[in-house]
């Protein structure tokens, strides 16, 4: 049997959820939030804020490459236990190309569909009929 991965994410949150072939729907895997890095959005240190060492679109963009890192680090770590033969993403653009740029060569060559989109709030009845042709190919 051919078991599909689905990693529906953004930079806030992810969930990877699973799928045993057609007509299976979707069972949710792990759900992934971002590693809190004890700061405040807007904690100033001292007289200086965070913001004067970095611009927030640094910082936001920093967190948003760690969350990819880890999310592809997810995903390798299933390709190495051969717990899914291929996978689908499912992000909004700016996200997916975060996280392309994470994966590795042999995660990349299981990727059989992207959908740049930010579906995370959907529930996994929803995601199946969107992404319907992304699961039977």
């Amino acid at each position: 049997m051919s078991i599909t991965w689905v990693l529906v994410a953004n930079a806030r949150s992810a969930a990877l959820y699973e799928n045993q072939g057609p007509n299976k729907g979707l069972t949710l895997v792990k759900q992934i939030e971002p590693e809190s890095d004890g700061l405040v959005e807007d904690l100033s240190i001292g007289a200086m804020d965070r913001s004067a060492w970095h611009g927030p679109g640094d910082l936001r963009r920093n967190r948003a490459k760690g969350f990819a890192h880890r999310l592809a680090g997810e995903l390798k770590s299933g390709r190495n236990h051969n717990r899914f033969s291929r996978a689908v993403l499912v992000a909004p653009p700016t996200f997916m190309g975060l996280l392309n740029a994470e994966l590795d060569s042999p995660t990349q060559m299981k990727v059989s569909g992207r959908l740049e989109k930010d579906y995370t709030k959907n529930t996994p009845a929803d995601l199946c009929g969107k992404l319907g042709d992304c699961l039977c190919p």
